[in-house]
């Protein structure tokens, strides 16, 4: 099996993941446009998962995980459409699923730009670091087959039957969660709305002083917002939902920046604890990952003092107003 065999998607193979996005009609019922989507997920989900096992290219475990992101995202976001205890149980589920992937991808994407990271250190010194490769390579092809021990395991095999099976069971004629029945246009705006004052209200909140972990939440939830977006956008006029869409992954452009330097600075951490215990690793490689972090360190402070000017500009009063137009519930009462 080819590459390209390995992570085909539900559209063109190399085209990376396709989007959750599919027409959805206003007035259809809130659990079977959830269903919907997440069908949609699923399948891209399955697609992907021969590449995964095959590890040939890292593209194919970004897509599943993507997939499994979206997918809790959607249990998240799109409330009171299905049991409580439903989603609740699935979301635990998938919670696993994203765990058990979330190192493999860390260390593919260290590997992909570690070319990158060596080019930081001034050329002297960029041979010294090449014992960091090494370590990289040897703990990414083990967690790898631990993944891949996973995903041929009973417990991922019986997820994948069972969610599917929920999937493609027909809704209730009665159903018992809240909004169930509830059309999905109702639904789409005011998660979406109410995510958008919760990213405004976080952003503000952040200044020269604030934890790097403040900035990481609000990241993710830029994300949710994201995929809400694109989950509902065949919802409304493409000219007029592109233009947040757009504004909102330039921030997510800055925020993905900033959360790469914040996790490769805790991974060069990490790494160098565990390179010291080995007596076989020069002290000129240690030195250089000291060197690396220094760099890296600086990368940050200059990324924090530009985070209110990426800020505005998505938080500026014409975004708000195609926000407010776009997605704010008729019943509330103005700002």
């Amino acid at each position: 099996m080819s590459e390209d065999d390995a992570c085909q998607t539900t559209e063109a193979s190399t085209q990376g993941t396709p989007s959750p996005s599919q027409h959805l009609s206003p007035a259809l019922r809130g659990d079977a446009a959830a269903k919907t989507i997440l069908l949609r997920l699923l399948t891209a989900l399955e697609a992907n998962e021969p590449g995964v096992l095959l590890n040939e290219d890292p593209e194919c475990l970004h897509d599943f995980r993507i997939g499994v992101r979206r997918t809790r995202s959607a249990l998240g976001q799109i409330k009171g459409v299905f049991p409580e205890v439903v989603a609740r149980r699935f979301a635990l589920r998938f919670a696993w699923l994203g765990k058990i992937t979330s190192e493999p991808r860390d260390l593919d994407v260290y590997m992909l730009g570690f070319d990158a990271l060596k080019a930081d250190l001034p050329v002297p010194f960029q041979h010294n670091i090449e014992p960091l490769r090494g370590f990289l390579v040897r703990r990414a092809a083990l967690v790898h087959a631990e993944l891949a021990r996973h995903l041929r395991g009973p417990r991922y095999r019986k997820l994948l039957a069972d969610w599917r099976r929920f999937l493609v069971a027909p809704c209730p004629a009665r159903p018992s969660a809240a909004q169930a029945l509830t059309p999905i246009q109702d639904i789409a705006g005011a998660r979406i709305w109410t995510l958008f004052r919760r990213v405004l209200k976080q952003g503000r909140a952040i200044h020269p002083g604030t934890p790097a972990e403040n900035i990481h939440a609000l990241r993710k939830h830029c994300k949710k917002l994201r995929y809400l977006l694109e989950f509902f956008r065949t919802l409304y006029p493409p000219d007029e939902i592109g233009r947040p869409i757009k504004q909102l992954r330039k921030l997510q452009d800055y925020l993905g920046d900033f959360q790469d330097v914040h996790a490769r600075i805790d991974m060069l951490g990490r790494v160098s604890h565990e390179m010291r215990k080995d007596a076989a690793v020069p002290t000129e490689a240690l030195l250089a990952l000291g060197m690396l972090l220094a760099a890296l360190e600086r990368r940050q402070m200059a990324l924090r003092e530009d985070f209110a000017a990426h800020f505005e500009a998505f938080s500026g009063s014409g975004n708000r107003a195609r926000f407010r137009q776009l997605f704010k519930p008729v019943r509330e009462a103005t700002d």
